[in-house]
């Protein structure tokens, strides 16, 4: 029996509550949260990145996206939690479009944005009143809860974020005062670290500081951050135009704001509902508007570029490495998944640069490789096993970049079946690391390149095809993707993207093939009527050769891969051990 869900059950009950709504989310709308933000994972055993619980008195559902309705179905109780899939990993609106009239449904507004609420609203169709609260049971309920992290705030120097802080800050006030507005909120930590040159350690893998910000229109910024975080050091390198605020005043900021009618631009995508209502309901005038520092740190500059170039070769030789050891020892027999991420994380870290994972390495052999987010740990690792695939998506932060890759290898003899959807995820691949495409091109229009070859075989992915990746920052990053729904940001030059088209078979395997791309403007001809752009391939590792059927092979696809074999070779073999470095020569060999 689940004591937690009784536990908020009984609250429910005592406070008149029919439902509670548990997003994964923290206060800062991130994706990956501090342990001690964990509350679905502690209330439900999902430890997925992206879900949502709706604990009803006499049930409870717990929606994901496709990516993690296996793991999910694995890691709660059927016979408590039912387990439901939704596009978006939310709550799918009928159910709320089935609770009865007059219903107090509760939510914790610091966890949910306005357009989360509006949405919820809308679908409560039925009359039942969706009730906020400024601090939730969980916090209360959660007896045994980490502590928050304590660890330094760094200052990350120009030779890798190619501009200062003051630079950055008052080309975002420029556009601010084009506004007409008085303030800009800032509510994503990311954004408060690319525009400060600031890092930390305060989540997994993402190396930032849990923190907001207020930028006013006459330039000066008030960062509201633990100063129990912020070292003499730090001080010296940041801005004169930053003041540093206790977190604790941002409600008496917020509420000044109300009482003096101020104009305040704020991203109401990935603020919390809960600022969001102070603002509008104190009075002060809310322009809702995109996050202007999230175009401007996902458009690269020339030495953020630089940096990702050097960051993946770097990457690749440790891959590389990884990958030439996994070839002599897998066949053996002894490996399990977690003495892969081990050894994969040791090589990385021979880097002096290197500054931790990227995310949690996926190390899945067989039919754990079609869990899309399979989970390795000491309590679910699995042994590496003979004549099946071996998927590996991993990542590596650097101080002069963030990387990411996947690649699926061989351990023996493989069936038919899965090298024909290895070739056809790498036809995809292909398809879209050689696209060229006109300005304005979304990855929308895009996606389909990644999938047409397996939807000829009426099979598909349940994930989108690209990420944005940030420089030592978020492995995903906005605003730009390419997927199949529908995105409005355009890819613009600069931009990192993940190339990761997939294919997965319940039960039996799994297939990813990851690269970062950077998206670039291509020569024009003196005919062109349009300006156009391209991808070209930042990461270093070669695809697996066994796997691929040459047959299903175009002229055009067997040279691209022929011609990034010997980029790998040229570029990564002078800085691994021979060893190495005969393995390359043996898998770059042309196709």
């Amino acid at each position: 029996m689940n004591e937690k869900l009784t536990a908020l059950r009984e609250w429910m009950l005592s406070n008149g509550f029919f439902g509670f709504v548990v997003p994964s989310a923290d206060e800062y709308q991130s994706e990956y949260v501090a342990p001690c933000d964990q509350r679905l994972a502690w209330l439900t055993g999902f430890k997925g990145s992206t879900g949502e619980a709706v604990i009803l008195l006499d049930r409870a559902f717990l929606f994901v996206d496709g990516r993690y309705i296996l793991q999910a179905q694995k890691e709660t109780n059927p016979e408590e939690i039912t387990v439901i899939q939704t596009n978006d990993g939310r709550t799918a609106d009928w159910l709320f479009a089935a609770f009865p009239k007059d219903a107090r449904i509760g939510y914790d507004a610091r966890f949910f944005t306005p357009k989360d609420v509006s949405r919820m609203k809308t679908a409560a169709k039925n009359g039942a009143v969706l009730t906020p609260l400024a601090f939730g049971p969980i916090d209360t309920l959660w007896t045994d809860r980490p502590k928050t992290a304590a660890g330094w705030a760094v200052h990350l120097p120009e030779k890798y974020t190619g501009l200062d802080s003051t630079a950055k800050i008052a080309d975002v006030t420029a556009s601010l005062n084009v506004d007409g507005d008085d303030a800009l909120i800032l509510t994503d930590p990311a954004s408060v670290a690319w525009l400060l040159n600031v890092r930390g350690n305060d989540i997994p893998y993402v190396p930032i500081v849990q923190s907001f910000g207020v930028l006013y229109k006459n330039g000066t910024f008030q960062w509201l951050v633990d100063e129990n975080k912020i070292t003499d050091a730090l001080r010296a390198k940041l801005s004169p135009l930053v003041e540093i605020v206790p977190p604790s005043a941002l409600p008496h900021i917020l509420e000044v704001f109300g009482a003096h009618g101020v104009k305040v631009q704020l991203d109401t995508a990935r603020c919390s509902d809960l600022i969001y209502s102070i603002l509008s309901a104190g009075g002060a005038k809310v322009h809702e508007k995109e996050d202007p520092c999230l175009l401007r740190k996902a458009c690269k500059n020339v030495v953020e570029r630089d940096g990702a170039v050097t960051a993946h070769i770097k990457d690749g030789a440790a891959v590389c490495r990884f990958l030439a050891w996994f070839d002599r020892e897998a066949p053996k027999g002894a490996l399990t998944e977690i003495d892969t991420v081990e050894k994969l994380h040791d090589f990385r870290a021979e880097n002096p640069l290197y500054r931790g994972e990227s995310f949690a390495t996926i190390a899945a052999s067989g039919e754990n490789a079609a869990f899309i987010h399979y989970h390795t740990d000491e309590t679910n690792n699995a042994p590496v096993r003979k004549n099946a695939l071996f998927l590996v998506d991993s990542g590596g932060q650097y101080l002069d970049g963030t990387t990411d890759i996947t690649r699926t290898v061989a351990v023996g003899t493989v069936s038919p079946l899965e090298k024909k959807r290895y070739t056809q995820v790498l036809k995809g691949h292909i398809a879209l690391a050689t696209a060229v495409f006109p300005e304005g091109t979304t990855g929308t229009h895009l996606d389909v390149l990644a999938r047409q070859f397996l939807w000829r075989d009426a099979v598909d992915y349940q994930h989108g095809t690209g990420h944005g990746i940030g420089a030592y920052l978020s492995v995903h990053e906005g605003p730009q993707r390419i997927s199949k729904g529908m995105g409005k940001t355009a890819l613009a030059p600069g931009m990192l993207i993940s190339n990761e088209p997939g294919y997965y078979k319940a039960g039996a395997f799994g297939i990813r093939l990851e690269n970062v791309v950077m998206v670039e403007p291509l020569p024009a001809s003196p005919a062109a009527e349009i300006k156009l752009l391209g991808l070209s391939t930042l990461t270093l590792v070669p695809f697996d050769r066994r796997l691929i059927d040459k047959t299903m092979m175009t002229p055009r696809e067997i040279a691209w891969i022929d011609g990034y074999h010997a980029r790998v070779r040229r570029l990564i073999s002078p800085l691994v051990d021979a060893e190495t470095a005969n393995w390359l020569t043996k898998t770059c060999d042309p196709l």
